[in-house]
């Protein structure tokens, strides 16, 4: 029996999904500002704090979170095993 361990443990796959949270959070706080009026420029509505500033960094920490996940080490008890019947080279030549 072959045992393949998974290359990311439970505590990376959390930080990935917080990193997702942030990056669609960002995308959300920066949508809106439309016009019914397309006579009325809402200059504060498109250029306020919360689209120039907040915004993007929250898309940016998701973006940082992802590449921690990427590199936060695996510990041996966080990643989890997968048993496979994956044939090696010696259950080969047997068969034969």
């Amino acid at each position: 029996m072959y045992h393949n361990r998974l290359l990311f443990g439970k505590k990376n796959f959390i930080i990935v999904l917080i990193g997702i949270g942030l990056i669609l959070l960002g995308f959300l706080v920066m949508s809106g500002g439309a016009s019914t009026d397309p006579n009325v420029y809402p200059e504060d509505a498109i250029y306020g704090f919360r689209r120039t500033i907040l915004a993007p960094v929250l898309i940016l920490l998701g973006f940082i979170a992802q590449i921690v996940a990427i590199f936060t080490p695996v510990e041996q008890s966080d990643s989890e095993t997968i048993a496979t019947n994956k044939p090696t080279a010696k259950t080969i030549t047997n068969k034969r």
